[in-house]
């Protein structure tokens, strides 16, 4: 027998266990085996309360049959007590609960009961709890079906309506006219369950009222298809363009269920709008709601596969964009959809909307979030290297405007990305380049002493492109800048620094960072997409502002000379034999803190010049790299003696093992023999020295 009360003392409590507010009585024997269950879903940490309903459905699965009924009877009613519970902890557990109680199907009772406890507590104080109930009309959509929309819908499209009407966004007539007026019927405002709310509760339940209608509608199934209408396409609509991100969010996710189970005539008849909202959040700054805005597209793709072309235009440039956006999930995902929606046409299709993808990769080559921006860049990399140049040449000098805009961007990673098109750039339109070619080495040499490693290297190799394109005149201004900014690090004094390569602490922020001057946003201004999609940028990429940044340290201008003399080499080696005496001044000029690091690219690069510029014209300057080199195998920076190793194992094979050994002294011979990062292979064609192992590092 069970039994409860709200009031006891604790002295009379004996056997009882106490839930939220209520105390159960039991017989001692009598269902033990809920007790640990039960007591978990009270716990004030969410793991454990979920832990508790997995716990609850493995003790009433594995009982015996006889015994499971009754079981099953007694946690309906303790579940029940916990739903009304003042505790929300309790309520939230009982809810979880309830939701495998009722796919179990043992309690039919319990089913009717527990819709009426669902919409009382659709607008609970706690958003845990009205996703926990959202659960429960999933699992009642899935036992009971339709029924269950159409028993609450009223209340729950109310909920949703009171939502909008609580914050209203700008511009939602400019869509009332494509769907007809709205069925939402003005009904009483519902008394709130808890004490403590206020006007604004509707529009804070917004999201989770709307999750809830997801979860119910993919419960009830393909049941649902004779309940979508435009009226309900209408109101879910607005929650694409509100001003608040996880609304959005939810949104594009509730809208791909209602694809899924939309008839296809409603699909056809508003399928334009459809795809002018989907295009919005597949363009959205935050790039959580470009995810759930590509699931939706997905799903509408794929149901109106007959006349999909139809909305290429709209959707087209941003579900190509987002094939290279930074999220990796958002990525992966559009890559995916890439290939199921378009299969093999996807770049016929994109030549035949090129000038609207264009004018879109533009556009988003402004945004506020850097990955955005740099994903546009890999795009028109994207056109240039794979459209047809018929379809695209009048398009290239807008293109070439652009990267060159985006290539003085605040982030490094969009310089970077910018830099990689230009390199795609000068292998298909060399003629057009060449138009802006005193603008753009203006720009390449001074990102060769960016203060990010990769926008040095990756700016000489397009430099590299355009001596190879362009020869004789690019070449010697290549040869200019060498001889000015190779010898630089002999200039290095140790200071602190603030930003990329340096050992300090950041220390740098650029003026104009927005109203808050420094400090974080408040939680208000996060919970509103507009006003943090705006700030959070800004202040990530501080560091990294050009023009703003710290000026470029002497090591990083011999750095980024380093990567051209590379490039040099391939297309010149006369020439840049030249330099080799100055790599030797900066591989002799240690003193600062920064010299392993520039001594980490040389000794990676140095084997490469040296096969370029030939065994002949390298071998007299063999000698002097040996004492830097052997200094660094032993220096205890590990990327430096990694980097000395492979350099010397490298230099062995091209030099020849005799001849480089006849170089070194007794200590540097003793090196050789016992350091691991040496490849034993390089001196003895196979035959191990001692006991080395054989060993390549890079």
């Amino acid at each position: 027998m069970l039994c409860w009360s709200s009031v006891l003392e604790e002295d009379e409590l004996g056997n009882s266990q106490r839930f939220g507010h209520h105390v159960f009585f039991q017989r001692p024997g009598e269902a033990m085996e809920l007790d640990e269950p039960m007591g978990k879903l009270t716990d004030r940490m969410q793991i454990k309360r979920e832990h508790g309903v997995t716990l609850l459905q493995s003790v009433l699965s594995n009982a015996d049959p006889l015994r499971r009924q009754e079981l099953w009877a007694i946690a309906t009613q303790r579940v029940k007590l916990l739903m009304s519970a003042q505790q929300w902890e309790s309520r939230h557990g009982g809810f979880c609960a309830a939701k495998i109680l009722v796919l179990g199907g043992q309690q039919m009772a319990f089913d009717d009961e527990l819709l009426p406890l669902a919409t009382l507590h659709l607008e609970d104080t706690e958003p845990g709890v009205r996703l926990a109930v959202g659960e429960c009309l999933y699992a009642l959509g899935k036992v009971q079906g339709i029924s269950v929309y159409d028993s609450i819908k009223d209340r729950l499209l109310l909920s949703i309506q009171n939502g909008f009407d609580g914050d209203l966004i700008s511009g939602d007539e400019s869509d009332q006219d494509a769907f007809e007026e709205s069925p939402v019927k003005k009904m009483p405002s519902v008394k709130q369950v808890h004490s403590g709310q206020n006007g604004a509760m509707g529009s804070r339940c917004l999201e989770t009222s709307v999750k809830a209608l997801q979860r119910l509608m993919e419960g009830c199934g393909e049941s649902f298809q004779d309940h979508v209408t435009s009226q309900l396409w209408q109101l879910l609509l607005k929650a694409l363009s509100h001003h608040n991100r996880f609304v959005r969010e939810t949104g594009f996710l509730c809208v791909s269920t209602l694809c899924q189970f939309s008839p296809m005539d409603v699909l056809k008849d508003n399928g334009g709008l459809i795809a002018s909202y989907l295009a919005l959040g597949l363009s959205d700054n935050w790039s959580q709601v470009r995810y759930a805005a590509s699931i939706a597209t997905r799903t509408f793709m794929r149901r109106t596969s007959e006349f999909k072309s139809d909305f290429f235009s709209k959707l087209l440039p941003a579900m190509c964009l987002n094939r290279y956006h930074g999220a990796e999930g958002l990525r992966l995902y559009s890559q995916e959809t890439w290939q199921l929606v378009m299969g093999s046409t996807g770049r016929e299709e994109v030549a035949k909307y090129v000038d609207v993808v264009l004018d879109y990769y533009i556009v988003q080559s402004t945004a506020q979030n850097h990955l955005v921006k740099e994903a546009a860049c890999h795009c028109m990399a994207e056109l240039l290297w794979k459209i047809d140049p018929e379809r695209i040449g009048s398009l290239v000098p807008r293109v070439l405007t652009t990267l060159m805009s985006c290539f003085k961007d605040p982030s490094w990673a969009v310089r970077d990305a910018a830099c990689s098109a230009m390199r795609k750039a000068i292998e298909g339109y060399p003629e057009e380049m060449k138009k802006l070619m005193p603008q753009l080495f203006d720009m390449w040499f001074a990102h060769l002493a960016d203060n990010v490693r990769s926008v040095r290297e990756n700016s000489a190799f397009t430099l590299g492109s355009a001596m190879r394109c362009f020869q004789g005149e690019a070449i010697e201004m290549a040869v200019a800048v060498l001889q000015e900014v190779l010898p630089q690090a002999k200039n290095q004094v140790d200071k602190p620094c603030c930003c990329h390569g340096s050992l300090h602490a950041t220390q740098c922020a650029s003026p104009g960072a927005g109203p808050h001057h420094g400090r974080p946003p408040s939680a208000e201004e996060n919970m509103d997409g507009a006003l943090s999609s705006n700030l959070l940028p800004k202040l990530a990429e501080r560091c990294d502002d050009y023009g703003f940044s710290r000026k470029s340290e002497p090591w990083e201008k011999s750095e980024g000379g380093i990567y051209l003399l590379r490039e040099l080499s391939v297309v010149a080696p006369d020439r840049a034999a030249k330099f080799l005496p100055a790599l030797v001044q900066l591989a002799q000029s240690s003193g600062y803190v920064e010299y392993h690091s520039l001594m980490e690219t040389l000794y990676r690069l140095l084997p490469f010049i040296a096969e370029k510029l030939g065994k002949k014209t390298f071998k007299p300057y063999l000698e002097l790299f040996i004492d830097p080199l052997f200094s660094a195998l032993t220096c205890g920076q590990r990327l430096s003696e990694n980097a000395s190793g492979y350099c010397v194992s490298k230099l062995i094979s091209f030099i020849g093992p005799n001849i480089f050994k006849a170089r070194l002294d007794s200590n540097q011979l003793a090196i050789l023999q016992s350091s691991p990062l040496i490849n034993a292979h390089s001196m003895t064609g196979g035959k191990a020295i001692g006991n080395q192992v054989s060993s390549s590092v890079m």
